[in-house]
């Protein structure tokens, strides 16, 4: 049998998320409430996403560590 890649969950209403730790990429806290949202490996920068838990939008920015995701002006680690 094969082994699932995508959240079963999520493809109910038609996306594909990747299962936690099945897809390479970069962890960044949500600068709404802190949870961790998974950055995939080729999320180019500038492009916006939205908390699962909470909702909010940020933006992906790149700062000297990496990817990071930015809310009003200012940026997380």
């Amino acid at each position: 049998m094969a082994t699932k890649k995508f959240d079963p969950l999520w493809e109910i209403v038609g996306e594909k998320i990747a299962l936690q730790d099945v897809e390479p990429g970069v962890e960044s806290p949500c600068p709404h409430c802190g949870v961790p949202l998974h950055l995939g490996p080729s999320v180019p920068k500038g492009r916006r996403v939205t908390c699962g838990l909470c909702g909010g939008v940020s933006e992906v920015v790149e700062t000297g560590a990496g990817l990071a995701l930015k809310r009003e002006g200012r940026e997380t680690q």
